[in-house]
């Protein structure tokens, strides 16, 4: 069974059986509630006539006492206490009350009779009679008016009930087809990713806070971390098969004569192995940042902690130094300390460090800023060759290289991985990396946190007033535009 057919089939008896419950329970109570009334009424009537009876025993016979207080429409009776009986008077429809079993009460007693479906109520009373005897003197009512009534309150409710299931069978089918609605909008985006090969979303037209709706929401967030996911592993098994390709071929090639003269001529050995050796370190380095580009640079793989950014550029600084045999000088105050991932830090100071290093000869040099209200910033600056400022919104693009005639050597160039890496690392870390460069003067890469962007600006400005004609990327051009009319 479907699950709509359940939810209808379920809220259906639901509705129907607490329909039921209440309506028992409406019709119990005032039965209940009417025959208490009835007893109570005919138990007083009983008291009355028990008086009168005694009263006028001694004077009117027996026969004529019961036949003058006869209840209507019922019966009366005195029994001895040896179980017999005078003539029982009856009135109406009740003469089959006279065959009924009787019996001697010596106390106050209530019962309820039933005669060929009519029902009656027998109240037996205590009497004093003429000799000194105690009898029963047993008064039969009727409660035809009262059963009449509960006939027609069984009738009006079985009715209400039929009327109010057919609006409640109703809303159980708009409940089971606002449940299944989304379930069936998923299950078909679902079939159209299978047959189409292609991510797609549902529409959320729910309220917020609904579940359902929320359902939605999720699934739109799986598939849109799926689609980043696969696309990730696309664009690696696309960028690895077309960037190893150039440097696989090489190796293979330097292999290949190797083989054919490296025995004859040392000169062709030492440059194949020199090239071989060259292009597998450059092969490692390339593969390194295909895995790092494919994976979730995302919050949700960041350790935060207290960082010391002036001690993140020392130690980078200097272990970067140390390894590649570069100067790297080092402005910083004691401290600027910042929320944030200090290993993430130190990778792109090593991304930025190592770009520097492809592209100049000289120093390097690295700065920590401080700003006001927790801001920071970092800045990597180099005096080499510069990026032309039409070159400038393309270095984060993936693969991309500035000309090769621009580098300092050919083969230093890196793989144009890099600054795509640090901008995806920099993103996770919510802050923004800006790139400030002029040709033939150098670059300078910044790397700020909220509040640091104005010292960023104001070095740039003054900068561009040194040079005259210096150029600026991105954000700067535009903070420059909105402050014109202060600063020419």
């Amino acid at each position: 069974m479907k699950l709509k057919s359940k939810i209808y089939l379920y809220t259906s008896v639901l509705f129907a059986v607490l329909l039921a419950l209440v309506c028992a329970s409406v019709y119990l109570l005032f039965e209940k509630m009417s025959l208490d009334d009835e007893t109570s009424r005919i138990e007083t009537e009983a008291e009355l006539i028990a008086g009168r009876v005694r009263e006028n025993a001694s004077e009117v016979a027996p026969d004529d006492l019961l036949r003058a207080y006869a209840p209507a429409d019922g019966m009366l009776r005195i029994v001895r206490a040896g179980g017999s009986s005078l003539p029982a008077v009856t009135t109406g429809d009740a003469a089959g009350l006279a065959q009924a079993p009787y019996a001697y009460r010596d106390s106050r007693a209530t019962e309820r009779l039933d005669d060929k479906g009519h029902g009656y109520i027998r109240v037996s009373v205590p009497v004093i009679w003429t000799d000194g005897e105690v009898v029963s003197l047993q008064v039969s009512r009727s409660i035809a008016d009262t059963e009449n009534r509960l006939v027609v309150l069984r009738t009006v409710l079985v009715l209400v009930a039929l009327l109010a299931l057919i609006p409640a069978v109703f809303a159980s089918r708009v409940l089971a087809n606002r449940i299944v609605r989304p379930i069936a909008a998923l299950t078909g985006t679902m079939g159209d990713i299978r047959r189409s090969g292609k991510f797609q979303r549902i529409e959320t037209k729910a309220k917020q806070g609904d579940e359902l709706a929320e359902m939605e929401r999720k699934f739109n967030e799986m598939i849109g971390l799926l689609e980043a996911n696969f696309l990730r592993q696309e664009r690696f098994v696309s960028d690895a098969s077309h960037e190893l390709k150039t440097p696989l071929t090489i190796i293979e090639s330097y292999a290949s004569l190797l083989r054919r003269r490296g025995r004859e001529r040392p000169e062709v050995f030492d440059e194949a192995v020199d090239a071989i050796l060259s292009e597998s370190v450059r092969m490692r380095e390339l593969t390194e940042q295909l895995l790092q580009l494919a994976r979730r640079p995302d919050a949700e793989s960041l350790e935060l902690s207290e960082t010391d950014l002036a001690e993140c550029a020392r130690e980078s600084a200097r272990s970067f130094s140390g390894a590649y045999g570069r100067t790297i000088g080092v402005e910083a105050p004691a401290a600027v300390r910042v929320l944030t991932d200090a290993s993430k830090v130190r990778q792109l100071l090593f991304i930025l460090l190592d770009n520097a290093r492809k592209y100049s000869e000289g120093d390097i040099e690295v700065k920590a800023h401080s700003g006001g209200e927790g801001a920071a910033a970092l800045s990597v600056t180099d005096k080499g060759i510069g990026i032309p400022a039409d070159e400038l919104p393309k270095v984060f693009d993936r693969f991309y290289r500035v000309d090769v005639s621009r580098t300092r050597q050919q083969d230093a160039g890196g793989s144009g991985l890099g600054l795509s890496l640090a901008k995806d690392i920099a993103d996770a870390l919510g802050a923004e990396i800006r790139i400030d460069s002029e040709p033939g003067e150098g670059t300078t890469v910044w790397l700020m946190f909220p509040e640091a962007r104005e010292a960023a600006d104001e070095w740039g400005e003054s900068r561009h007033a040194r040079s005259g004609a210096g150029r600026r990327s991105g954000r700067t051009e535009e903070r420059r535009a909105r402050k014109g009319a202060k600063r020419p």
